[in-house]
């Protein structure tokens, strides 16, 4: 089974921001964070198998969490990146992510 582009770089992003706000890893200079995303990624086409990937070949995300930068990070990312549902880490305060905003459910019309 192999990834997709997309897949790819929605791994990827998800990747960089776990590297991004990890307190082992956040004070590292870019160059090295984007190394460790990259180590990551190389391994997840290795060991990507049938069982990570839902039946029409994407990834299985339910919801999307905000994300906003830092005022000093060097890249800026604010917005809405998908968050596989068990890395949410507290599953029962799903409801009062939504309500504050921090999450909200993929596929619902957000107009």
């Amino acid at each position: 089974m192999h990834m997709n582009l997309d897949e790819v770089i929605m791994a990827s992003i998800a990747e960089f921001l776990d590297v991004e706000v990890h307190r082992d890893t956040e004070t590292l200079d870019l160059s090295s964070k984007i190394e460790i995303v990259r180590k990551r990624i190389a391994d997840k086409l290795k060991n990507a198998s049938a069982a990570t990937f839902a039946k029409n070949g994407s990834m299985n995300y339910e919801y999307e969490m905000f994300f906003s930068s830092n005022p000093n990070d060097r890249i800026k990312i604010d917005g809405w990146i998908p968050i596989q549902t068990d890395k949410i880490d507290k599953y029962d305060k799903i409801s009062e992510y939504i309500e504050i905003g921090l999450l909200r459910k993929i596929g619902v019309n957000h107009s």
